[in-house]
């Protein structure tokens, strides 16, 4: 196999500058020195990342050695220090994959080239099964993956391969001890149950390899039917519950994984998400946080929203002519306005805003009766678990003369003609009530 014709043919058609992810390791080495000797026929654009994750106490020798490799050949590395807690209840591998993502993702380029070879990928395709992965799981690793910007040119090279490239130049790579201890779970897939599988299935990891690409080609028909059943559901809309009930029960599932996975939000295993449907579709009002993402169903509709803040009155104060006030993830906003649209509040007259009070009441017209907060807020089909954070506009006498959502006291409303403020409660992106 000619391995620079292997990485040349998968170079991504858009975006030319890519960022190596720079371990020092024999796989990541040799996908270094491949993409330097196309990168000027291709007209790339090459640099390096090295994450020093200060784990071992090498760490300081094998970042010396990347930078040593890189100005050998030329190639600008950046070294990124990060602070892993060995204390994570997830696990330090857990820990330090996360940090490495995250250095990945701030890189300033169009592609990250990773260095896994097919046996990572049949290692990968093992542990999520043991995990009890889905379908988009079970594809493991794509070659590409253009929402992360990340690029495997090496998926279909097993690591022997890879091996007798470098020792045929020549190329010296790290040789991490952490990689023999099998305390970590994907070392013990590693080096005791893939040997086992291979000397019964010499095939073994080249038919795990296939396995992913067949799960990857059957998650991309259920993410297309997805696609479809959200725009049926609508989230947000009128009638969006009765509408996600409507649907089988496993397509319901996935379209609850796959509007948390466009929120970015990790999946909840199936427990929990076939709980998080039951309840969505039977309970009266809910709301369920995934992450930073809530799950919310209050009478007939549906729709997802940022988690709020553990307090909302965060911003209350005294309303000084302010044109633009934050509030729980949203702003209120004030403008000048003329007649019964607008509101008789001057800034000098101490104007406060806050939360509501129990006590809380509104008259809608002149001469009629006021009305308690909570008859107002069911007829506005308020989320009762936003009713405790609405903006109140308060009178020096604490007077509520306008509640966001519900509405302006009669009382507090200007005569036509008469000048005032119009106010606005913008609610956060995605509120769906």
């Amino acid at each position: 196999m000619n391995l620079p014709d292997v990485v040349s043919g998968q170079l991504p058609k858009q975006g030319r500058r890519v960022c190596v992810a720079f371990s020092g390791g024999l796989d990541s080495t040799v996908l270094l020195h491949l993409l330097r000797a196309i990168a000027a026929e291709h007209a790339a654009q090459l640099q390096a990342v090295h994450v020093h994750h200060g784990l071992n106490p090498k760490a300081d020798d094998w970042a010396a050695h990347c930078e040593a490799v890189c100005a050998s050949l030329g190639v600008p590395l950046h070294v990124a220090r990060v602070v892993v807690s060995r204390d994570d209840p997830r696990g330090v591998e857990s820990a330090a994959r996360d940090a490495r993502h995250a250095v990945l993702a701030a890189q300033d380029a169009d592609w990250i080239a990773l260095a896994h070879h097919r046996d990572d990928q049949a290692e990968t395709v093992l542990m999520r099964l043991l995990r009890g992965a889905g379908v988009e799981g079970m594809a493991a690793m794509r070659a590409l993956d253009p929402a992360r910007r990340l690029w495997r040119p090496l998926l279909d090279v097993s690591r022997a391969e890879l091996l007798a490239c470098a020792q045929a130049e020549g190329w010296r790579w790290i040789e991490d001890d952490s990689n023999s201890d099998t305390s970590y779970a994907r070392n013990h897939l590693r080096h005791a149950v893939v040997p086992a599988l291979t000397a019964h299935w010499p095939g073994a990891a080249t038919t795990l390899a296939r396995a992913a690409a067949h799960f990857g080609d059957a998650a991309q028909l259920l993410a297309e039917l997805a696609e479809q059943d959200i725009a049926t559901v609508l989230p947000g809309t009128a009638g969006a519950r009765s509408r996600l009930a409507a649907l089988p029960e496993a397509r319901a599932r996935h379209v609850l994984r796959a509007l948390l996975a466009l929120h970015g939000e990790r999946m909840p295993d199936t427990r929990h998400l076939q709980e998080s449907l039951r309840q969505l579709v039977g309970v009266r009002a809910i709301r369920q946080v995934h992450g930073a993402t809530a799950l919310c169903a209050y009478r007939d509709a549906f729709w997802l929203e940022a988690d709020m803040p553990a307090t909302a009155g965060e911003h209350a104060g005294v309303w000084q002519g302010e044109t633009q006030w934050p509030w729980c993830g949203g702003e209120l906003a004030f403008s000048p306005a003329n007649g019964p649209d607008a509101l008789r509040i001057d800034p000098q007259q101490a104007f406060s805003i806050g939360l509501r009070r129990a006590d809380d009441r509104l008259r809608e017209h002149q001469g009629g009766p006021s009305r308690a907060f909570r008859q107002l807020a069911q007829e506005r089909g308020v989320p009762p678990w936003w009713r405790d954070r609405l903006p109140v506009l308060r009178a020096a006498d604490g007077k509520a003369v306008w509640i966001g959502a519900i509405g302006a006291d009669a009382g507090a409303r200007c005569e036509p003609g008469e000048a005032g403020w119009a106010l606005d409660w913008r609610r956060p992106a995605g509120a769906g009530w």
